[in-house]
């Protein structure tokens, strides 16, 4: 246990005294400030720049576009900054050396896979958390008469894959020894991701509809029964990815 504590703390140190914290904190309350004023006030930006008869074509921003542009704005730049902050959370500590002394004097190799993941993971959920609570603020402010449905099971989607994101990183991170090698893993992993969906009879269980149905579960399209299967199949995916590089890094060389 003061093996696992103390790894927090060392995490925490890192994460603060590199900027990290901050970038992910700034980048994630923009895209949360903007998505609602984007829906609200783009429109009618637009308008003034385009004819008259193509202005008045917009149709009156309503609260799912609020909700629209956060799921968009997450699932792309929101995950990609996240990738790019936690890329190289292990490799880059391979690549120094700073785990070869604590390492030779009894640390589990398991607790440094387990704490960075789940450090990762904590970031990730915090700073989503707090973004989700300040787009439900402003969108209740700018449309206090509207409400939408389901709003739970649909950003609890796109939490669940940055979960997903967290564990195919620290995977990464044991497979290669840089944060390119690292890059190239997660991309390669959606995008086995974005083939396996263009299956009919894998498609239920495809995790792309994690980041891609958010609108559609807020319109009532889906509910939680739709997604048994593919929150059972993240969920073994997740377990895999620890397992997997538990394994590995125990029969690494640092």
């Amino acid at each position: 246990m003061n093996q696992v504590s103390a790894l927090f703390k060392k995490e925490w140190i890192d994460f603060f005294r590199n900027y990290r914290l901050l970038i992910l904190a700034t980048v994630f309350f923009i895209l949360a400030f903007s998505s609602p004023l984007t829906a609200k006030f783009m429109p009618e930006i637009l308008g003034n720049f385009l004819p008259k008869d193509v202005a008045d074509s917009f149709p009156t921003p309503t609260v799912f576009d609020s909700w629209q542009q956060f799921f968009k704005n997450f699932s792309q730049i929101g995950l990609f900054v996240f990738v790019l902050i936690f890329g190289a959370s292990l490799s880059n500590e391979r690549q120094h050396g700073t785990l070869v002394i604590p390492l030779t004097k009894g640390l589990s190799r398991t607790s440094v896979i387990l704490v960075k993941s789940l450090f990762s993971m904590i970031m990730w959920t915090i700073v989503y958390v707090l973004s989700v609570l300040v787009v439900y603020g402003y969108t209740i402010y700018y449309w206090p008469k509207e409400d939408v449905q389901h709003l739970f099971l649909s950003v609890f989607l796109l939490w669940l894959f940055g979960i997903f994101v967290a564990s195919v990183l620290i995977l990464g991170n044991v497979l290669f020894r840089s944060f390119f090698g690292t890059l190239l893993f997660a991309v390669g992993i959606l995008i086995v991701l974005f083939i396996i969906s263009l299956f009919e009879k894998l498609k239920d269980l495809s995790l792309i509809r994690l980041i891609s149905e958010n609108n559609l579960v807020l319109h009532g399209e889906y509910v939680w029964s739709d997604y048994t299967g593919v929150l059972i199949t993240t969920t073994i995916c997740i377990i895999a990815c620890h397992l997997l590089a538990i394994v590995l890094f125990n029969r690494k060389g640092i």
